[in-house]
């Protein structure tokens, strides 16, 4: 937390002849410099040092870059309490310091209101264009390969001029490497990352990490998302389905097939819904097809979840569909 509270405010009110008293640590906070793509969290605790519930009837921010919470929202006797701020520095970089603030309405009549500030200057650091890489399909025995730019920091403030240079990349994920694609005249960095399917996988979600020279931001990390199939196919991924009565077949079957002619055969279908069943047919043109059939009886409502099918074919992993709909009731 970038911010320090010291102070105490004691505000001492008189209500229906009882005695209040609302203690708030520092209502107004520095948060100092920060980057656009940090969104900033705040906690002022409370305490209510009286023999009266204290209520919060409504909360102000003076912007719409800033929301807030009272936990609880009546604080008891004794008890107490926290607001938490959440400001989101985006589109304030080029404003210089500001201040901005939260008034909390309560239900004490003689002092209705308690003001939180905070200032923050906002500045625009080391990012990622794009800021995830999605890569798609990629069949086996392939790779392929995308740029990240790393635009250096602007707007960092006299202390913060130095030139931004990357120390290091790493991948979370084997299949993924990470290598330094050079640097253009404008001092943007390029980072090549490659996704290499040697023998399928199934699904990749993971990350590379770049390591900076940037104080605020030495870590730069980048989600990468891919699909490795291997020598068996499955379509569609995902299956979403309408309102559907108990006894019926989705309109959408799922196939599976191998792009290269590979021999296989499908040993199991198993799923996590209870409600849906399956029937698997004969191969026709060397592709199997699933249907998938709402089991007679199942209870209604919305249901989500996957189908794992798994083949004979050595060091095949299981391939999988997602499923989303809506079972409708029989009566």
């Amino acid at each position: 937390m970038k911010y320090a509270m010291t102070a105490v405010l004691l505000v001492s009110v008189l209500w229906g002849g009882a005695r209040a008293v609302v203690m708030v640590e520092e209502t107004d906070v520095d948060l100092g410099f920060v980057y656009r793509d940090e969104p900033q969290r705040m906690v002022f605790p409370l305490a209510n040092a009286s023999d009266d519930s204290l209520r919060i009837l409504a909360i102000e921010p003076s912007c719409d870059c800033t929301t807030a919470q009272v936990v609880p929202p009546v604080i008891g006797p004794g008890g107490k309490g926290e607001v938490v701020v959440f400001f989101d520095p985006k589109g304030y970089e080029t404003r210089g310091r500001v201040t901005e603030s939260v008034r909390l309405h309560t239900s004490d009549r003689t002092t209705s209101e308690i003001l939180l500030t905070f200032s923050i200057e906002v500045g625009i650091g080391p990012e990622p264009e794009p800021r995830s890489l999605a890569f798609g399909k990629i069949a086996k025995g392939t790779s392929d390969t995308l740029a990240v730019a790393v635009c250096p920091a602007k707007n960092a403030g006299p202390e913060r001029g130095s030139p931004l240079r990357l120390l290091g990349m790493k991948s979370d994920d084997v299949r993924i490497k990470a290598l330094p694609g050079g640097r253009d005249a404008n001092g943007t960095d390029r980072v090549l990352v490659v996704v290499s399917n040697t023998s399928g996988g199934g699904e990749v979600s993971s990350f590379v990490t770049i390591q900076t020279t940037d104080s605020l931001k030495p870590e730069i990390r980048i989600p990468i998302t891919a699909s490795l199939p291997g020598d068996i196919a499955v379509e569609p991924g995902v299956i979403a389905f309408g309102p559907t009565l108990p006894g019926a077949y989705l309109a959408q079957t799922v196939k599976i097939s191998s792009p290269g002619g590979a021999k296989f055969k499908i040993e199991s279908v198993t799923s996590s819904l209870d409600q849906l069943e399956f029937e698997v047919s004969p191969p026709a043109g060397g592709a199997y097809e699933v249907k998938i059939k709402v089991r007679a009886g199942a209870a209604a409502g919305r249901v989500m979840g996957t189908v794992q099918i798994k083949t004979d074919r050595p060091g095949e992993a299981p391939l999988e569909v997602k499923l989303a709909g809506y079972v409708r009731s029989s009566k």
